[in-house]
C-alpha cells in the first residue's frame, strides 16, 4: 500500500513537470509569433507613408560622399535700410521775404541766405540750441531770443501777418528795404581764422571802420593780428564781411591795405587815434 501511494505521488510530480514545460513553450512559440506579425506590420505601414507623402524625404539633405568637404553656406550681411536724404526745404520752396521778421534786415537776410536759411518755416522749427547757434554766427548772440524771430516766423510761415510785417508790407520800415546779394559762391573762410589769441593780439581798432564791437567780433572769429588782415583774399574779405553782418565793408573800407601798413610798422590812417583825437571809438 505504501509502495502504491509513493509510485502515484511520482507519476503526479512527472506530469507536472512535463505540463510545465509544455506550457512554457507554448508561451514563448505565440509570443514570437506575435512579434514577427507586428514587425511585418510596422514596415508595411511605414511603406505605404513612404509611397504616399514622399515630400519630406524629398526635401531631406543628401548626406555628402565620404571624403567630400560640406560647401560652405553663403553668408549675407543684413541689408541695410536705405537712408533717404530728402532735399532741403528751400530747394521746394521760394525764398521769402525774411525782412518781415523784426531784427532782420538786409544785412542779416543775406547772411541768412548765405548759410542756407531761406524760408520762414525754417526759422519757425528752430530749437534753442539752434537759436543760440545762429545768434553766434550773425555775431549777435541772444539776439534771436530777444527779438523773438521763431515766434514771428511760425505766424508768418501759417499765412498771418504781425504788427511789423504789415508795416514792412506798407512800406514804412525803411531798414527792411533792399537786398544785399550774400556773395556765398565767392567767399572763403580764411585759413587763419583758426588762429588762436596769443595774448599778444594787435589793436584792431587802429583800422579805419573797425570800432570796439568790430574788433570783439573779430576776435571771437579768431582774428587777433594785423597780419591776419593783411593776408586776404578777396574771397576771404566777401566771408569775413558775411560773417560780420556787413557784407562788403572790408573791401570798401580797404582793412586790408590799412593791415599791411600796420603790420609793417607803418602808420595808415591810425595817427588821429593814437594822437588821442578820437575819444571813443565807433560800436559797428
Amino acid at each position: 500500500m505504501t509502495a502504491l501511494i509513493i509510485q502515484s505521488g511520482l507519476l503526479l510530480a512527472i506530469a507536472f513537470i512535463l505540463g510545465c514545460i509544455v506550457g512554457s513553450l507554448l508561451f514563448h512559440l505565440i509570443r514570437s509569433t506575435d512579434t514577427g506579425e507586428g514587425t511585418t506590420s510596422g514596415t508595411s505601414g511605414h511603406a505605404e507613408r513612404t509611397a504616399i507623402d514622399p515630400a519630406p524625404l524629398a526635401s531631406a539633405p543628401k548626406p555628402a560622399p565620404a571624403g567630400t568637404a560640406e560647401p560652405a553656406k553663403e553668408s549675407r550681411a543684413p541689408e541695410k535700410a536705405a537712408v533717404v536724404q530728402e532735399p532741403p526745404a528751400t530747394a521746394a520752396k521760394p525764398a521769402d521775404d525774411l525782412k518781415r521778421i523784426s531784427g532782420i534786415g538786409p544785412q542779416n537776410e543775406a547772411k541768412l541766405n548765405s548759410i542756407g536759411v531761406r524760408t520762414f518755416a525754417e526759422i519757425a522749427g528752430w530749437s534753442a540750441e539752434q537759436q543760440k547757434e545762429i545768434g553766434e554766427r550773425l555775431s549777435f548772440p541772444g539776439r534771436i531770443e530777444r527779438e523773438n524771430w521763431v515766434a514771428q516766423a511760425k505766424t508768418l510761415a501759417e499765412g498771418g501777418t504781425t504788427e511789423f510785417s504789415s508795416r514792412v508790407d506798407r512800406g514804412e520800415v525803411e531798414s527792411s528795404t533792399g537786398t544785399v546779394e550774400p556773395s556765398s559762391e565767392d567767399s572763403k573762410k580764411p585759413d587763419t581764422v583758426a588762429q588762436t589769441d596769443d595774448g599778444k593780439g594787435d589793436d584792431l581798432t587802429l583800422i579805419e571802420g573797425v570800432g570796439n564791437a568790430l574788433a570783439s567780433k573779430l576776435n571771437r572769429l579768431g582774428i587777433h593780428h594785423f597780419s591776419q588782415i593783411a593776408g586776404w583774399s578777396e574771397e576771404n574779405q566777401v566771408w569775413i564781411g558775411n560773417e560780420l553782418g556787413f557784407p562788403g565793408r572790408p573791401q570798401r573800407e580797404n582793412w586790408v591795405a590799412e593791415a599791411k601798413l600796420l603790420a609793417e610798422g607803418g602808420a595808415a590812417k591810425k595817427t588821429a587815434s593814437a594822437r588821442g583825437e578820437i575819444i571813443s571809438k565807433r560800436k559797428g
